[in-house]
């Protein structure tokens, strides 16, 4: 006999299986979760800075087509406050871009963990895609905080979301609007500018209401379930 061998098992003995190891829950991106709150917040400011900035410029660009059309020449059109701060707004947009969706992916990667059985309709890859690829983006972003939340939340239902994504893809359009007006990409009539933005900006205060509770949902379902799992 070996060394280390065990004798025979007595008749009618039970065999216990040796438990392998539990598959590994992440942690709750909470701090990803404060930071696209954060990045949601000063976008918005931006908005509002903008919003503020439109009356001065749609009077300068309303001031400066008139002379070109006295002159029947071009010339250079003055750079406003308006502009910089759009220049803001995008490179803001682009930290909310990576920041949120960063957040989304291991929130989804603890949704798939917690609840392995919840369907998601979209692969990871679409976090980041669903938001830049033409036409699906007016979809795939919804269905994947649809169903992050859905798998994290467990039975809880709760309703809003789609109201937050309605007020996103309405303000995004009329911040679109805003530039037509502006840039002659249509008929340009800057002195609809400040109401377009005004309009955009309440509908994109509404959406980031809706957006912080909806990841403050989200966070406390994660420190929730991911407590009850490694109890």
């Amino acid at each position: 006999m070996h060394a280390g061998a065990t004798g025979p098992r007595p008749a009618g003995a039970t065999v216990r299986p040796v438990p392998g190891p539990s598959p590994a829950v992440p942690r709750p991106p909470t701090a990803l979760g404060t930071a696209s709150i954060v990045v949601a917040c000063v976008w918005t400011a931006l908005v509002a800075v903008s919003f503020v900035s439109s009356f001065s410029a749609a009077a300068a660009l309303g001031a400066a087509l008139d002379e070109m059309a006295a002159t029947g020449g071009g010339g250079m059109l003055e750079v406003t406050t308006h502009d910089r701060v759009a220049r803001w707004l995008l490179g803001a947009q682009v930290v909310a871009f990576v920041v949120t969706c960063l957040w989304l992916h291991q929130s989804r990667r603890l949704a798939v963990t917690l609840s392995p059985l919840v369907p998601q309709a979209r692969g990871p890859v679409w976090v980041w895609l669903g938001w830049v690829v033409p036409v699906v983006s007016l979809w795939f972003p919804y269905q994947v905080v649809r169903d992050v939340r859905s798998a994290t939340a467990g039975s809880v239902r709760r309703g809003g979301l789609g109201l937050w994504w309605g007020c996103w893809l309405g303000s995004a359009w009329l911040m679109n609007q805003a530039t037509f007006a502006t840039m002659g990409y249509g008929p340009r009539d800057p002195a609809l500018l400040p109401g377009i933005e005004g309009l955009s900006l309440l509908v994109m205060v509404v959406a980031l209401v809706l957006w912080v509770r909806l990841v403050r949902e989200i966070t406390a379902d994660q420190r929730t379930r991911t407590a009850s799992a490694r109890s």
